[in-house]
């Protein structure tokens, strides 16, 4: 999704800089697709808050409010970083609710709303190294609330784009012989019904590193069905990724 010129202008001169050095990433680090609200999911009691989508509204269904949170288009770099407004339910299929206007900030695909979550916490560290600030420093840290979000690039690589030829897999596990990843493949046949004739692929990385998948896919549809299949047989944590 393009951003026009005024656009951009407008969010990077109104929004506030958040020092991620003053941060360390926490144990939550995922990688799947983010639940775009809309007032027609509230009409249909699917999410039971009404949300404003024109504003930077982020919400997570484990995670307490206030938690510094980074979601990231891994597509394209682009990234938000801001509180965590709330805890709320949503479909367990997907890692976090956001409003549309964050969708649109970091480019995200409609069809294939892509993301990395992470989780930041403070770096004791650069806290006890940043003790001594000057008094105007203190002044400006006052008015610039860290709910404010950031847009910004990371790294100079260029990165992959979403179109519509991309596919995603579902990731099963990574595995260290090819008899471990074959044990696995063969349970997931037997245990699931729906997923018994479904094309299941073990990729050797290297020597000791067997990768297990599901896919690719064209739709998040798909993903989401047989996401909710791999539930139904005690897959707690899968991970989606692009299909290269």
């Amino acid at each position: 999704m393009k951003y026009r010129s005024l656009f951009i202008f407008l969010i990077l001169t109104s929004c506030t800089s958040v020092n991620v050095s003053k941060y360390e990433k926490s144990v939550l680090n995922s990688k799947g697709f983010a639940y775009v609200y809309s007032i027609e999911d509230y009409k249909n009691k699917i999410i039971k808050k009404k949300i404003n989508n024109n504003s930077s509204v982020v919400a997570h269904n484990l995670l307490n409010r206030g938690v510094l949170l980074k979601i990231t288009n891994p597509t394209n770099g682009k990234n938000v970083i801001l509180k965590n407004s709330f805890k709320l339910n949503y479909p367990d299929f997907y890692k976090i609710l956001i409003t549309k206007s964050i969708s649109d900030q970091i480019g995200l695909n409609e069809n294939f709303p892509f993301v990395e979550v992470e989780e930041l916490k403070k770096n004791k560290s650069f806290v006890a190294k940043k003790a001594e600030t000057h008094d105007e420093e203190r002044q400006l840290q006052v008015k610039a609330p860290v709910e404010k979000v950031k847009i910004s690039n990371i790294g100079t690589t260029t990165k992959k784009k979403l179109n519509k030829e991309n596919r995603f897999v579902i990731v099963l596990g990574n595995f260290y012989s090819l008899e471990s990843a074959n044990l696995l493949k063969k349970r997931v046949k037997t245990e699931s019904q729906s997923l018994r004739n479904k094309k299941i692929t073990i990729i050797k990385k290297n020597k000791h590193n067997f990768e297990v998948f599901l896919g690719p896919y064209k739709t998040i549809k798909m993903i989401k069905n047989d996401y909710i299949a791999l539930k139904q047989i005690d897959f707690d944590e899968v991970d989606i990724k692009l299909y290269d």
